[in-house]
């Protein structure tokens, strides 16, 4: 058991260092940065486009729920 253990941490350890190497690669973004222009669906399926957005808006608030369950 004790072995098993050891192996499960070793390998959250190694996924936390790979996620933590991902933050600081070159080009990445941080908190704060501003968003590149990009485009995804709308809860009808039309596409809506950031800068379309940022148009007539001071902002946007981007939800995901993945597998949320609704019934809508």
């Amino acid at each position: 058991m004790p072995k098993i253990s050891l192996l499960i941490l070793i390998l959250l350890l190694a996924v936390l260092g790979g996620c933590s190497a991902h933050k600081h690669a070159k080009g990445s973004q941080a908190v704060g940065d501003i968003a590149g222009d990009f485009t995804l669906p709308d809860q009808n399926g039309a596409a809506v486009t950031l800068s379309q957005v940022l148009e007539t808006h001071n902002g946007a608030v981007i939800a995901f729920y993945p597998k949320d369950d609704s019934k809508n």
